[in-house]
């Protein structure tokens, strides 16, 4: 018999199809390892442990380092590992274990150093003593698979600013979790093409300033901004243009700002698909027919990466 089938599956263990022996091998230790934190963890109760946290960090005012400390956060982690404590329940032996692990998995598929660390786990509905717990250690709550939460737990959670995320579907779970994690990631830049035109013609109009090129385009995708797009937070964003030949950026500046956007002769804050517009780009006049002109942003987003 293969080393990776280590022991058989208890009653109530859930079923986990893997496609080798070794990622089995891995599933097994880590369940190994979650089964004995959880025998060592029992004899603790959820009252106790909030009693410890709550009255000893909250009356005694004790740092926040000295109570991540009691969640088995020792402080002595390398700066780059990022942990992010979870409180977990579920309505299952079974659900509750295949849970953790799959949340420990999502983080170990970060490109970050990740560490998940359920600092509290239990069958059942969420607690408000649930939500005073990630209050203090500044956990999200996953609940999986249990019917009906307290209310008066989750108006708490709400008043509280803390994530709560309930599913019947463990993809749909992980799949928020990702989100959730991403919160405790550092912000990086994203861009973000708005809309894509094509250069059908090239015009040198003479206004009272100075001569200015203008690209006939018809708009292929999305919508073209004279100055600035709504982000995906609801934001402004400032945009940006450039120039592509044969798919490659050709504007030595790659970006460029509007100098103005027309249709027919009438000054527009953006044009959209299917629609037609003259583009002045600033300091740019290299344009040939055939040319793809990008609108673009660059946001700072956290992302699960």
């Amino acid at each position: 018999m293969p080393n990776s089938f280590k022991s058989l599956p208890k009653a109530g263990d859930p079923i986990i199809c893997v496609h080798s022996e070794e990622v089995a091998a891995q599933i097994t230790e880590r369940r190994e390892a979650l089964q004995s934190a959880e025998q060592s963890s029992r004899t603790t109760s959820t009252e106790a442990t909030e009693m410890q946290v709550m009255g000893t960090a909250a009356k005694r005012g004790v740092s926040m380092e000295a109570t991540l400390v009691k969640y088995g956060q020792d402080g002595e982690a390398d700066d780059s590992q990022i942990r992010i404590p979870v409180i977990i329940r579920a309505d299952g032996e079974g659900s509750l274990a295949a849970l953790k692990e799959s949340l420990v998995g999502v983080g170990e598929e970060s490109s970050f150093d990740l560490v998940i660390d359920p600092v509290n786990s239990g069958i059942g509905p969420i607690s408000t003593s649930d939500v005073r717990m990630a209050i203090e250690s500044g956990a999200s709550i996953f609940s999986f698979g249990v019917k009906q939460n307290d209310k008066t737990a989750l108006a708490l959670a709400e008043a509280e600013g803390v994530a709560v995320r309930s599913h019947d579907v463990i993809y749909s779970l992980l799949d928020e979790a990702k989100d959730v994690f991403a919160e405790h990631l550092p912000a990086s830049p994203v861009e973000v093409v708005h809309g894509k035109g094509k250069v059908q013609a090239i015009f040198d109009v003479n206004n009272k300033k100075d001569a200015e090129r203008i690209a006939g385009l018809a708009v292929l995708e999305g919508t073209l901004y004279k100055g600035k797009a709504k982000g995906s937070k609801g934001e402004r964003v400032k945009c940006h243009y450039r120039v592509l030949r044969n798919g490659k950026a050709v504007s030595e500046n790659k970006s460029l700002e509007v100098s103005s956007l027309r249709k027919v002769k009438e000054d527009v804050d953006d044009v959209r698909r299917g629609e037609e517009c003259g583009l002045g780009l600033l300091d740019y006049t290299d344009y040939e027919k055939g040319d793809i002109i990008e609108c673009y942003s660059v946001e700072m987003r956290r992302e699960f990466v």
